[in-house]
């Protein structure tokens, strides 16, 4: 579900800034993309997309 930095920290109940550094570090890998917005008369947001509808971590501990 795509959205803007603001809603996804809202969401998560996590403070903004963390929140962007998330962002920043699935961009970062390609897990997600994030780019800039001109929102009229109010600035600018950056709007944030997963790279993939589904996306599957697996861990294996030897």
């Amino acid at each position: 579900m795509p959205g803007s930095i603001t809603q996804i920290s809202e969401r998560l109940h996590r403070d903004r800034s963390a929140a962007k550094r998330d962002v920043d570090e699935l961009a970062r890998t390609g897990l997600g993309t994030a780019s800039e917005k001109i929102l009229p008369g109010h600035g600018r947001m950056k709007g944030v997309r997963a790279a993939a509808q589904r996306i599957r971590l697996v861990a294996e501990v030897a």
